[in-house]
């Protein structure tokens, strides 16, 4: 070691303070060396705080899309089952011998209830009595002798002017 020197000034006093602070910044900073400086965990910390609002966008982007697909999705489902629906009701009323135009009408969710429906609906349509073989009301083969007696007329000279 070197001698003792006694200190007899407060420059010698400030000048050996100075080289020993320096000395020991010197060993701190190669101890702490792996460490983060206050401007070095500032600049990070700002840096990850816009990566996360950047994340943070892009998910909340990513929400409103999946709820458009959802919603899109909801429709395509809905029109699907629509489509069934009146597929499997044309399908009961052409089973069924009833007018296409008749199967929206028909009324239930299953083929079953379906069915008993269009049956109901087909017998209601089926007429239930025959048609009368003469009129009553008139005409040729009817009591109305005057209109009867017309036709007679016309029926006569018909013949006369073909037999010329």
């Amino acid at each position: 070691m070197s001698e003792f020197k006694v200190i007899e000034t407060q420059e010698e006093f400030d000048k050996a303070i100075k080289s020993r602070l320096a000395q020991k910044d010197r060993e701190l900073a190669e101890q702490y060396k792996e460490y983060l400086s206050p401007e070095q965990a500032e600049e990070l910390k700002a840096d990850l705080k816009k990566q996360l609002d950047e994340a943070n966008d892009l998910v909340a982007k990513a929400k409103e899309t999946l709820a458009e697909k959802d919603k899109t999705v909801s429709e395509l489902e809905a029109r699907a089952t629509k489509a069934e629906s009146d597929l499997l009701k044309q399908k009961v009323a052409h089973a069924n011998k009833l007018p296409l135009e008749l199967a929206g009408r028909l009324i239930g969710t299953t083929e079953e209830e379906l069915t008993k429906d269009a049956e109901s609906l087909a017998a209601l349509l089926k007429p239930t009595s025959t048609p009368p073989l003469r009129t009553s009301e008139g005409g040729i083969g009817g009591n109305n002798t005057n209109n009867g007696a017309q036709y007679m007329g016309l029926l006569a000279s018909l013949n006369e002017q073909m037999n010329k």
